[in-house]
């Protein structure tokens, strides 16, 4: 199941960059959650009361991996909003990194709103320099 979602999480940034060419800011945010997408160990509790240790260096459970791609390996949990712009062989070229914010447990809304809402307003102030 995780492999679907990463497949389509790239088929939708791809997308939303092609619409997005002539842009300085890239918007999307992708938020993930559960044991696939660990930063830091973590340990759960079983219905039966055990806890279990789960590791975010553990290949064969972390999936996050399959992600950075999107963003360039930028830091995780950090808004990437605004383009990125390298010089290759005197070339300009830009970068359109996705903000990914994982945690291993379920987002509460307002959490989501406050990253949204920093994304929304980082999209702002790009576009204000643009008239600048």
């Amino acid at each position: 199941v995780a492999g679907n979602a990463i497949e389509r999480s790239h088929k939708n940034i791809n997308e939303i960059r092609n619409i997005m060419i002539d842009e300085k800011h890239f918007p999307y945010v992708l938020f993930l959650q559960g044991s696939n997408f660990l930063t830091e160990p973590v340990t759960v509790s079983r219905p039966d009361g055990r806890e279990v240790p789960l590791r975010h260096d553990v290949g064969s459970l972390n999936r996050i991996d399959r992600l950075t791609a999107a963003n360039y390996s930028m830091p995780i949990n950090q808004n990437c909003c605004q383009n990125i712009f390298v010089t290759v062989n005197e070339d300009k070229v830009m970068l359109q990194a996705v903000s990914i914010f994982t945690k291993p447990v379920a987002w509460a809304v307002d959490e989501m709103l406050s990253i949204m809402m920093d994304i929304a307003l980082t999209s702002l102030d790009i576009l204000g320099l643009d008239d600048a």
